[in-house]
C-alpha cells in the first residue's frame, strides 16, 4: 500500500514538472487571432497637398491573425498592435491601400482577414458654414441667451461630399450654475453636424474653439396684442380666428419690469376666400429678446365653406325673351322698388367664377303679344350647386 501512494505521488510531480518544462522552458509558438483591430488611414497630408481628401478616415478595422512564443502571445492585447494604411498614393475616385501592420518584438503576422481597405477619394474643398450656439441650463424661469459670437461663419475642410452633409459648425455650452443678469465669456468647442445635429466625421475646421458672450436672463409671460386688417373677400364669411395671445420674453430683470404687453405688426387678411394662417411677428423693445421658451406665434383665419354674393340691377337691365314678333317689351319694378337684389349662395370656391353676367335678370315672354304680363325672373345660366334668389322674384313686363 505505501509503495502504491509512493507511486502516485512520484507520478503527479513528474507531471508537473513536465508542465513546467513545455510552458516556461520549451515555450512552443502558437497562434491567436485578434478581432476588430482599429486601421489608421495614413497620408492625408499628402493627398490635401494634391486638393484630393478621402471621404472618410474611421471605422476601417480588420481582424489580425498573429503567432508567437506562448508566453508572448498570451501578454498581446489588440491595442498592442497597429494597423495601417498609406492612401498617399491613391487618386480621384475609388482605390484599395493595402494594411500593414506594426507588432510588438517576438510577435508576427500570419494572416489579415483583408489585404486593403476600399477608400473614396474625393475633390478637396473649403466652404464657409454658419456658427449656431447651443446653450443649456436652462430653468423655470430662466433661459440661456447668446449676447454674440466672435465667429458667425467657419470655414470647413474635407471630401466634396463630406462636406454637401455639413448644415452648421455647433457650439455647446452649459450655463446651469450661471448668475442671472451677469454675462460670461465661453470658450466653446466647435463641431460641423447635419441637419438632424448629428457629428459629420471628416472635417477639418479653421477654429476647433470659438468664443461666445452668454448670459442667464430671466423670463416673463405677457399680453400680446395682434391687430388685424382688411377684410375676408366679399363673397366669403369669416368663420373663426385664432390667435396667439401671449408671449414669453427675456431679458435683464429691471428692463421685463417695464413691460407688460407686446404689440405686433398688424396681420392683412384683405381679400382671403379660403383657411388661411399668418406669423406673428412681435415688436419687441430693446434689450429684450423671445424667449425661446414662447410658445410659436400664429393667426389662423378660419372660412366658412359656404359663402352669399349679392349683385344689384335696375329694371332696364332685365332681358325679356321670347316676345311675339313685332313686338318690343320692357321691365319695370313696383312703386317704391329702386332695384332687383340677387342673392346668390353655395360654396365659395364656386361663387369665385361667378360673374353679375351669369345672374342677369331674364323673363320669358313665352310669345305673349301688346299687352303687360307679371313674369317671374330666373339667371339665364343654370349654375350647379348654388342658390340664385331675386328680390323682387316678379317684375311686369309691357308688351308693344
Amino acid at each position: 500500500m505505501n509503495q502504491k501512494r509512493i507511486d502516485i505521488i512520484v507520478s503527479i510531480v513528474a507531471a508537473i514538472i513536465l508542465w513546467f518544462y513545455v510552458i516556461n522552458i520549451a515555450n512552443p509558438t502558437v497562434q491567436t487571432t485578434l478581432r476588430d483591430v482599429p486601421v489608421e488611414i495614413t497620408g492625408v497630408e499628402t493627398l490635401a497637398e494634391k486638393e484630393l481628401a478621402p471621404v472618410t478616415t474611421e471605422g476601417y478595422k480588420a481582424n489580425i491573425t498573429v503567432s508567437g512564443a506562448r508566453n508572448d502571445i498570451n501578454k498581446v492585447k489588440a491595442e498592442d498592435i497597429k494597423l495601417s494604411a498609406d492612401i498617399s498614393e491613391l487618386s480621384f475616385g475609388s482605390g484599395t491601400a493595402a494594411i500593414k501592420a506594426a507588432l510588438p518584438p517576438g510577435i508576427n503576422v500570419v494572416e489579415i482577414n483583408a489585404p486593403g481597405v476600399d477608400i473614396v477619394i474625393e475633390e478637396l474643398v473649403t466652404v464657409s458654414k454658419p456658427v449656431e450656439v447651443v446653450l443649456s441650463g436652462s430653468a423655470s424661469g430662466k433661459e440661456a441667451t447668446v449676447l454674440s459670437s466672435r465667429l458667425t461663419q467657419v470655414e470647413a475642410t474635407g471630401a466634396a461630399s463630406r462636406l454637401a452633409q455639413v448644415t452648421a459648425v455647433r457650439v455647446s455650452g452649459d450655463l446651469s450654475g450661471a448668475e442671472v443678469d451677469k454675462p460670461m465669456d465661453l470658450m466653446l468647442a466647435a463641431t460641423p453636424v447635419d441637419e438632424t445635429g448629428k457629428v459629420v466625421t471628416g472635417v477639418k475646421l479653421a477654429y476647433e474653439v470659438i468664443g461666445v458672450n452668454a448670459v442667464m436672463y430671466q423670463t416673463k409671460t405677457v399680453p400680446i396684442e395682434v391687430p388685424v386688417e382688411g377684410s375676408v373677400w366679399e363673397g366669403a364669411t369669416l368663420r373663426s380666428t385664432d390667435i396667439s395671445k401671449t408671449i414669453t420674453i427675456k431679458g435683464p430683470a429691471a428692463r421685463l419690469s417695464q413691460i407688460s404687453e407686446i404689440t405686433a405688426k398688424p396681420i392683412d387678411i384683405d381679400g382671403i376666400f379660403e383657411d388661411a394662417s399668418f406669423d406673428v411677428e412681435p415688436i419687441i423693445p430693446g434689450g429684450v429678446f423671445e424667449a425661446d421658451s414662447s410658445e410659436p406665434l400664429s393667426a389662423r383665419f378660419t372660412i366658412a365653406e359656404n359663402g352669399q354674393l349679392i349683385f344689384k340691377f335696375k329694371a332696364a337691365d332685365v332681358t325679356v325673351l321670347n316676345v311675339a314678333d313685332g313686338h318690343a317689351a320692357s321691365a319695370e319694378l313696383a312703386e317704391g322698388v329702386s332695384e332687383i337684389v340677387v342673392k346668390v349662395t353655395g360654396p365659395v370656391t364656386t361663387l369665385r367664377t361667378l360673374g353679375s353676367g351669369d345672374v342677369a335678370p331674364i323673363a320669358d315672354a313665352d310669345g305673349r303679344g301688346e299687352g303687360e304680363a307679371i313674369l317671374t325672373l330666373y339667371p339665364g345660366h343654370s349654375i350647379d350647386g348654388l342658390t340664385v334668389e331675386y328680390t323682387p322674384a316678379r317684375v311686369t313686363v309691357k308688351i308693344k
